[in-house]
């Protein structure tokens, strides 16, 4: 069955198609403010979905316009999936599994659907969640802490004289004005403080984890990386391929 996947995230959408339970070229992504473009990539598919499952971790208008187009272009419900407390061969660590987002979950899910497991997932979005897994699918928890574009606004909001700052491939550790020392520290930083996360995720773990990054700000990240990881971006849709999980 072919099908459109799609992760509304806090401040884009990202969608590709899949069928058999594996995902078909790399996922394209669309920012909330630009739902007609989101909407003009849809309507030019070639052929249409037979089914639309997605996972919502933000976006509410996002997630209202896209039942509605889908519905009135192609006579499709989607259909949200929840994080369940065990599900996808995974068996969450979260007191109220809740609590915990549905891609962290599928992120997971995707870990163990491509022989990754046992590892630590880092998903690098607007928040950045780190969680380890054992090789038979336990949860062992996690952490989230401010990604890239939190970050900035947060500081932003506290200090609004400051420059806004380009977040380059290429930026050097220490730098001659403050444009470039913000994108030092927001890249730099932030790879250091991930680096030591994922080193004592992995000390702290009797087996031996991949570290697995994921996310829209991954590829990015990883240049400032000082340590090998598996790239893995699509790592949440290929989860919700390889899982038909409860709905909502």
């Amino acid at each position: 069955m072919s099908e459109l996947l799609i992760d509304v995230g806090n401040s884009r959408t990202k969608w590709i198609l899949a069928e058999g339970g594996h995902v078909r070229g790399a996922a394209r992504a669309v920012g909330h403010d630009n739902p007609t473009g989101l909407f003009e990539e849809w309507g030019g598919l070639r052929s249409l979905p037979q089914r639309v499952r997605g996972v919502r971790v933000g976006g509410g208008e996002a997630v209202a316009a896209i039942e509605r187009w889908v519905a009135d272009h192609w006579g499709i419900t989607p259909r949200w999936i929840d994080t369940p407390a065990l599900g996808g061969g995974i068996r969450l660590a979260y007191d109220d599994p809740a609590q915990l987002g549905a891609d962290r979950w599928l992120a997971m899910v995707g870990a163990r659907a491509a022989n990754y497991l046992p590892a630590c997932i880092v998903d690098c979005g607007s928040a950045i969640t780190l969680d380890g897994v054992d090789s038979q699918g336990r949860h062992q928890g996690g952490m989230i802490l401010p990604g890239l574009a939190a970050q900035q606004a947060g500081l932003a909001s506290v200090a609004p004289s400051l420059p806004t700052a380009e977040l380059a491939t290429k930026t050097p550790f220490l730098t001659r004005n403050t444009r470039d020392a913000l994108a030092s520290g927001h890249l730099h930083g932030t790879a250091m403080a991930l680096q030591g996360l994922i080193r004592r995720c992995m000390a702290e773990s009797a087996e031996r984890l991949t570290p697995l990054l994921t996310g829209g700000d991954a590829t990015l990240l990883a240049r400032y990386l000082d340590m090998d990881v598996r790239l893995r971006p699509d790592l949440v849709l290929e989860g919700l391929a390889a899982v038909d999980a409860p709905t909502g």
